[in-house]
């Protein structure tokens, strides 16, 4: 019986560690899995995005050229050349993402044949335009001919929106697939693992037990076991010692028979190995843990099994050292939490790609932007023919229309944010809230506005992303500062609790600050939407990038008294000051 059961112990852990390989191997498989799935999804998040980039370039061209004919400008000439170049671009990328899907190319090919005819159109009507001068209004022929042609383009590229939404759901379910299996596979593996590893432990507690039970053989083993034997008094002294404890801490045999075994236990452990100590004293076999000192002042732990002899006031005890098998056995943990944190991201991440998904389903954004263009042509080729009335509730229309098709953007903007991988670069962040302040000279035109930009500094950020930042804090205060006569916008950096920080200020109306937490939730407004127009996605975005940059933002105010909005980024503590050649002083902007 004895010699079956030492038998089990080397095949029980054989058996564990060809089960960990065999789960570790497994997992790795699993995850490179759910790795391509995930590319997938995003790849095919690319396509849908450059799908709509093709749709908005031809509708810019379309505009551009509505612009020159009504107008005679040249500028729109250049956004109409403009337009077609990134059409060509966008094309090409198209072309290139879908290279692996035959069907896709096909329909590629029968949207681009439109584009072209349709682009060609525009071009011919652009040419009669200017060889025979500026005219009210084109011929209602080539204007039927181009909706018509405008609207099969936009079918053709619905057609390929679908499709790629059909892989999107295909895509999404396998990777959720992936994501069960990889949790079924470690809460399986890990609880057979578990229980042999147990058996093991319990297979080797008894032999060790009856080795130390059996008096006789006691003098035999000591001298050979590589486990740590030992016999102790209740006085708190070792009585006796094997070679393996010098082998192991370092100290003589005669250097731990003169102290109490307590002073070479770490000091956490005392109380739970006096515990052990007087459990094991009336109660018989005992495990239990704790760290011993080796000579050079490092501690090892210690896997102990004691058995009392009571008549005699003496522990009989066998130590291990675990301290590499503690040390795998924490990496696994870690390991296996990370592949869990893993496995629920991904899963919380279906859910949410799921839920934006229905939120923009059934081709939400072409009928608003139909609704918008119809509209507007409505407006400027027959207002002759509505009265009064019916010309202010094409307005309205129009008005919700694009509130709506705001709101789509601003949400689908906040869905890239959040899944998006940053691109850190070392930027200035005077020469982002320049170009910023550059873009929002158009709001500003008819107000009076001074932008007062301090000393920033060189940062290690995405810039894309950190520009988005400031353009939604600045149009924010643009915003938010158009009932004073002269508004005053400062952008600059200052310490708060001993952190460099950098704010956006300015005098607009403010707020109360009991609703400030209300500031960065998703359609959460602070102010009348018809005294003050937006969706309340902005913020969000904004704390979003902020997030994902190891930072943090917040926003102080009075009411009629401006409002300033503060934030950090992982690094900013540290980051060198803008060049001279950059930001020199204080710069002023107004307009």
């Amino acid at each position: 019986m004895k010699k079956y059961i030492k038998g089990l112990v080397p095949l029980g852990l054989g058996l564990s560690l060809a089960l960990g390989a065999g789960l570790a191997l497994l997992s790795f498989r699993s995850l490179a899995e759910q790795t391509e799935a995930a590319d997938w999804v995003s790849h095919t998040h690319l396509v849908l995005e450059r799908l709509e980039t093709l749709r908005a370039e031809v509708l810019k061209a379309e505009n551009a050229r509505r612009g020159f004919v009504l107008t005679a400008d040249a500028r729109f000439l250049e956004r109409f050349s403009a337009a077609r170049t990134e059409i060509l671009k966008t094309a090409g990328e198209l072309r290139l993402l879908t290279a692996d899907n035959d069907s896709q190319q096909k329909r590629l090919e029968a949207v681009q044949t439109l584009i072209e005819k349709r682009i060609q159109m525009l071009e011919q009507s652009i040419a009669g335009i200017q060889a025979g001068g500026r005219i009210s209004a084109e011929p209602a022929a080539p204007t039927l001919a181009g909706a018509e042609l405008t609207a099969q383009i936009s079918d053709a590229i619905r057609a390929m929106e679908s499709a790629e939404k059909d892989l999107l759901r295909q895509r999404g379910a396998a990777l959720k697939q992936g994501a069960r299996r990889t949790q079924t596979l470690l809460a399986g593996g890990t609880l057979v693992t578990l229980a042999l590893i147990l058996g093991v432990f319990a297979l080797l507690r008894r032999e060790i037990g009856e080795r130390t039970r059996a008096e006789e053989e006691l003098n035999r083993f000591f001298n050979v076991s590589a486990d740590m034997m030992c016999v102790a008094g209740t006085d708190g002294y070792f009585k006796r010692l094997n070679p393996a404890w010098q082998k192991l801490l370092g100290y003589t045999v005669a250097e731990l028979l003169a102290r109490p075994y307590l002073d070479f236990v770490h000091p956490d452990d005392l109380a739970s190995t006096q515990a052990a100590a007087q459990t094991a004293s009336v109660s018989g076999l005992i495990s239990f843990e704790n760290r011993y000192r080796t000579k050079q002042g490092a501690y090892r732990w210690l896997n102990w099994n004691t058995s009392p002899d009571q008549p005699r006031g003496l522990l009989y005890a066998a130590a291990r050292d675990v301290t590499e098998s503690k040390a795998a056995a924490e990496s696994l943990r870690l390991l296996n939490e990370e592949l869990q944190g893993r496995a629920r991201r991904l899963e919380t991440a279906n859910r949410e790609l799921e839920a934006f998904s229905s939120s923009v389903s059934h081709d939400l954004r072409a009928p608003l932007r139909h609704i918008d263009g119809f509209s507007r042509i409505l407006m400027e080729e027959h207002a002759g023919q509505l009265s009064p009335e019916g010309r202010r509730l094409l307005e309205r229309v129009r008005q919700g229309s694009q509130h709506m098709g705001e709101l789509v953007d601003d949400l689908l903007n906040l869905s890239r944010v959040s899944r998006r991988e940053l691109s850190p670069l070392v930027t200035d962040l005077n020469t982002v809230a320049a170009q910023v302040i550059a873009d929002l000279q158009t709001a500003c035109q008819c107000r009076r506005v001074e932008f007062r930009v301090g000393r920033l500094p060189f940062v290690e950020c995405d810039p894309g992303l950190i520009r988005q930042v400031f353009s939604n804090l600045l149009a924010n205060a643009v915003k938010f500062t158009r009932p004073r006569d002269s508004a005053i916008i400062e952008i600059g950096q200052t310490d708060r609790d001993g952190h460099r920080v950098i704010f956006v200020r300015d005098n607009g109306v403010g707020f109360s600050m009991k609703y400030a937490e209300k500031l960065f939730g998703v359609f959460q407004r602070l102010h009348r939407p018809e005294d003050f127009e937006g969706t309340g996605v902005g913020l969000v975005t904004s704390q979003r990038i902020i997030q994902k940059h190891n930072g943090r933002i917040w926003a102080e105010a009075e009411v009629d008294q401006g409002a300033t909005f503060y934030f950090t980024l992982e690094g900013l503590d540290r980051a060198a000051p803008a060049s001279p050649a950059s930001a020199s002083g204080e710069a002023h902007a107004r307009t």
